[in-house]
């Protein structure tokens, strides 16, 4: 049975190499995203395991029973004293922001600004500078910067650097160049270090430390050393291992990559999800063409069975062939995926990938169980040949079947994917995810299957302006098989839905963001910082609110709390001034809310709640408060909740605006104003100024950026589906030789040949597409009009790119139909149109 099997493989080997290259393909992504997060899990570990090998323990603040992050100078003294503590030296940290020679902040829109303190004791010390790279900051106007940032920029020992921080923009002078443990830096982030003192002035933190390290005494028992420090540190205070931190750490970068990990995870889904399309469709048509082949082993005796497993056994060899390749694919993939990381800045720590054995099994099972499973159908149909179709031409040919079977089956699997989807967009729970996913898979698979009838009906009307006796063929070949004309479309069809979505969700965001801000921006400026994770300094406002040129500047800041045991994000406004520079929507004036609460009005009939209830807000450590509900609000922009600014700072903290607002002067123009806010910002180059136009510029732009990502990557399974396209024509070239030759023997063209083919080509792509954009317009409506009540309201149909997509289809089914015109154009008129 193998013997037969590779004899028939090795027989149509260039059949069987374009259906394993979608299966390389798809199998790759799974591996190169295991192998990607696998590899920077490994790198990391030892990074951070190398950086808190000398710390033995460390003291910090237990910001979940405080909220403070500092502890008291003197708790050091107390630290230092415990009987078997070697050295302890403690160390503050906070927002340091580089800025380069053009004035431009370096960093801040991924990786973070680091700035601390410079320990002095080397083995509780996370950085080193290496021999000819200067040393250690000591005066007030030194620092030490990462190796990595002093490279990008040009800078050297010696030269000048403005830093920001929160208190504003001062200048020093590099003294030392420093890695963090082994490498040039931390994973892009920018390293500004100070001496001790001075940091502690920077970040706000005299006569405070942000944690204190602890080296232990040569025998000193660890645990024992632990549970002597918890004893004299504050109740506040905690006590954590260096093998603590390091984990902590790990959890963070996980966390960090987790959107990335589960992205190509899911593009990889995609992949494969569509190459079940093209394989399945493969081994139907070879099973049609080797109808008598197949027979003849009947004859002589092989059972149903054998004949099914012949069959399955050549999608196994087919499979493990291409999922080993695909494997090592993968481990390209991981490798191109650092390589693009390193170049946006964001470093990966050097060192060799990391294959793990679950990496090899679960992309092998993928590969190998995706072709099986496609291949069931077709092995199945061969198993049921009967052996008197060995005796002649016309017993061999297929008798097509009825379409009733697949119209009720496709129906329902239609009905039931879309109700899917629509339970899963009204849930407001995790689940909800999953039931779209899992009702857009049913929605896919059933149209797929409702496919060959429209078939016949799109190729009448796609090919009703192709002209001549070509035309007229390649119409007639595409609706002779609706089911090939369909499974191959269908391949299509998904790729093509998938980016028809993200364009309408895309266009749809910008829609609705542009829409709120031309509703809800009554002001002339906005200031926001160009570090998403710092915000805006309360001093910039401050310095903003200075300035007769500006009538009003009204600050927004967020924090995350608990409500009702809820973790949420609530806003802080100024309330007296909001209105003024911002449309919150809210059902009572902001003015009068006081203590109290406002919620989004999509919130109340969820939680039960009615306004005048009372609900509980956990702000960490600075305790839990009993709040009323004032009333609701529509505009989710910011938050779902809304806190009076005297009360978020009270709880909460000054030093989280996220965004500020300022309405000019009467007589003041814009031109005026930004240039008076320029002036008032010189100390702060990491804020950015814009106007309401400016904002939805912004905004729009970093939707399209995403929007890129994804069509890069969706662009995977079109690849596929091309490939599905040229591997049907080429196996319907074979099936059609005699047919060929006899157009040739009765004069056709070979340039008419090709032209046949192209349009059969043409035909099928543009029925896939059609349906694709069909389809991606029906979720992307679905999926906007649920999500109205978080702010995106206003769906949007980008007609521009969706015509562009069916032209792109077009032309690419025309590039996959290039092979198999030249193949059936070169056929060989005599030996086409012999009988054995």
């Amino acid at each position: 049975m193998i013997r037969s099997a590779i004899k028939g493989l090795m027989a149509n080997r260039l059949r069987m190499a374009l259906t394993a290259l979608s299966i390389v393909l798809g199998v790759a992504f799974v591996a190169g995203s295991f192998v990607f997060t696998d590899t920077i899990n490994a790198r990391f570990e030892t990074l951070f395991t190398d950086v808190f090998a000398g710390v033995d323990a460390t003291v910090r603040p237990d910001t979940d029973a405080t909220g403070d992050p500092s502890l008291d100078e003197s708790v050091l003294a107390e630290v230092t004293a415990v009987e078997g503590v070697e050295a302890a030296a403690g160390a503050v940290g906070g927002f340091a922001q580089l800025i380069d020679t053009e004035g431009e902040p370096i960093g801040g829109q991924g990786p973070p600004t680091l700035g601390f303190s410079w320990t002095d004791v080397p083995a509780l010390n996370s950085l080193t500078i290496s021999e000819g790279n200067g040393h250690p900051p000591a005066a007030h106007d030194e620092v030490v910067i990462d190796v990595a940032t002093a490279e990008a920029h040009g800078y050297q020992l010696g030269d000048p650097i403005d830093i920001q921080t929160i208190g504003g923009l001062d200048t020093f002078t590099v003294v030392g160049l420093a890695n963090f443990g082994p490498e040039d830096n931390l994973a892009g982030a920018t390293l500004a270090v100070f001496d001790l003192t001075r940091a502690q002035e920077l970040f706000d933190l005299e006569g405070e430390l942000s944690q204190i390290d602890v080296l232990a005494a040569d025998q000193a028992d660890r645990d024992a050393l632990i549970a002597a420090i918890s004893e004299v540190v504050p109740s506040d205070a905690e006590v954590v291992t260096g093998e603590q931190q390091t984990q902590e750490q790990l959890d963070d970068v996980t966390e960090g990559l987790g959107f990335l990990t589960t992205a190509l995870l899911a593009f990889a889904g995609v992949a494969v999800f569509v190459g079940a399309f093209v394989i399945q469709n493969t081994f139907r048509i070879t099973v049609a063409q080797r109808v008598r082949e197949l027979a003849l082993l009947r004859a002589i005796g092989a059972t149903g069975s054998q004949v099914l497993r012949l069959v399955l056994v050549e999608a196994a060899i087919v499979s493990v062939l291409a999922s080993v390749v695909g494997v090592f694919a993968g481990i390209g993939i991981a490798e191109l995926i650092k390589t693009v990381m390193d170049a946006a800045g964001l470093g990966i720590p050097d060192g060799p990938l990391t294959v793990e054995v679950r990496t090899v099994v679960v992309s092998m099972m993928v590969g190998i169980g995706v072709t099986l499973f496609a291949a069931i159908l077709p092995a199945r149909r061969a198993s049921s040949i009967a052996p008197v179709a060995a005796m002649s031409e016309t017993s061999a040919r297929a008798t097509p079947k009825s379409l009733r079977t697949r119209t009720i089956v496709g129906a329902a699997m239609t009905g039931l994917g879309a109700a899917a989807m629509t339970i899963g967009l009204l849930l407001e729970n995790g689940a909800g995810l999953s039931m779209v996913a899992g009702g857009a898979v049913g929605v896919f698979l059933g149209l797929s299957t409702l496919a060959p009838l429209l078939a016949g009906p799109a190729a009448r009307l796609l090919a009703a302006p192709i002209p001549g006796v070509t035309g007229k063929l390649a119409k007639e070949n595409t609706i002779r098989q609706p089911r090939r004309t369909a499974s191959t479309a269908s391949a299509l069809m998904i790729g093509v839905a998938l980016v028809a979505f993200t364009s309408i969700f895309a266009a749809s965001i910008k829609s609705s963001i542009s829409d709120t801000l031309e509703d809800s921006f009554p002001a002339d400026l906005a200031l926001q910082s160009t570090n998403f994770a710092v915000g805006v300094s309360p001093i910039a406002v401050d310095g903003l609110r200075a300035r007769d040129e500006f009538s009003v500047v009204s600050a927004i800041r967020t924090a995350p709390v608990e409500v009702d045991g809820n973790e949420v994000t609530v806003a802080g406004v100024d309330s007296e001034t909001v209105d003024r520079v911002y449309d919150l929507g809210a059902s009572v004036e902001v003015s009068k809310i006081s203590g109290d609460l406002l919620v989004h009005e999509s919130l109340m009939e969820p939680h039960g709640w009615s306004v005048g209830d009372m609900v509980t807000i956990d702000y960490g450590g600075a305790g839990s408060d009993e709040t009323e509900i004032a009333g609701t609000f529509t505009d989710s922009t910011f938050a779902q909740y809304v806190l009076s600014d005297d009360v978020f700072v009270a709880n909460v903290g000054d030093d989280r605006i996220a965004i500020a607002f300022a309405r000019l002067a009467d007589g003041v123009t814009i031109e005026e104003g930004l240039a008076a806010a320029s002036d008032a910002l010189t100390e702060f180059p990491a804020v950015d100024v814009n106007t309401r136009a400016d904002q939805i510029a912004e905004a729009e732009a970093q939707v399209d950026q995403l929007v890129t990502l994804f069509t890069g990557l969706l662009s995977l399974a079109l690849v596929i589906a091309l490939l599905g396209i040229a591997n049907t024509l080429a196996l319907s070239v074979v099936e059609r030789t005699r047919e060929i030759g006899l157009l040739r023997a009765v004069g056709m063209l070979r340039r008419q040949v090709r032209q046949m083919v192209r349009w059969e080509a043409l035909i099928t792509a543009v029925f896939g597409a059609l349906l694709g954009v069909a389809i991606g317009i029906a979720i992307g409506f679905g999926v906007v009009s649920s999500l109205a009540d978080e702010g995106l309201g206003s769906f949007a149909l980008p007609g521009a790119q969706l015509i562009l997509w069916l032209i792109v289809a077009a032309i690419a089914g025309l590039v996959a139909s290039i092979g198999p015109a030249r193949k059936a154009a070169r056929l060989n008129v005599l030996a086409a149109i012999s009988y054995e």
